[in-house]
């Protein structure tokens, strides 16, 4: 990005389904098909406790965010930062700073005051990059999943 390339932060939209969908797939080594995504984004950008914002340069989308206000029984409402990922050919240029402080600006805006983020253990460069931008590693905790099928 050079000094002449603009930055912009504003809310996803459907017309970025492609770039978010590229972005998962190039970025975070999610495989998800076009249509799923498409149709998941709708459903999540129709919630008033989700957030997907995207950072753009001269209309292409670089990078994205999406958090959603997490209610649970045993502590005030957080954010859980659920997807960060910045174009590999966009990143140490301050793109993910950004993303994350604007995410951290709509928590605030909803009343929120904490954020939690989950990172794959293999992700050594995002670690760096969450440490680096503020956030401190939690308690260890081992991850489980349970594949249901539909009937």
């Amino acid at each position: 990005m050079s000094r002449t390339e603009s930055l912009i932060i504003r809310t996803a939209n459907q017309g970025d389904v492609e770039a978010i969908q590229a972005l998962n797939a190039s970025a975070l080594k999610y495989e998800y098909s076009l249509t799923d995504t498409r149709d998941r984004l709708a459903s999540i950008m129709g919630k008033q406790n989700s957030a997907v914002l995207v950072a753009s340069v001269q209309s292409q989308v670089v990078g994205y965010v999406q958090g959603d206000i997490l209610e649970v029984s045993y502590m005030d409402p957080m954010v859980k930062i659920e997807a960060l990922a910045v174009d590999s050919s966009k990143r140490h240029l301050g793109i993910g700073k950004r993303l994350m402080g604007a995410i951290e600006q709509w928590a605030f805006e909803h009343g929120v005051s904490f954020i939690l983020l989950n990172s794959g253990e293999e992700r050594h460069d995002a670690h760096h990059f969450y440490s680096a931008v503020g956030y401190t590693r939690g308690k260890k905790e081992v991850h489980f999943t349970k594949q249901l099928y539909r009937v």
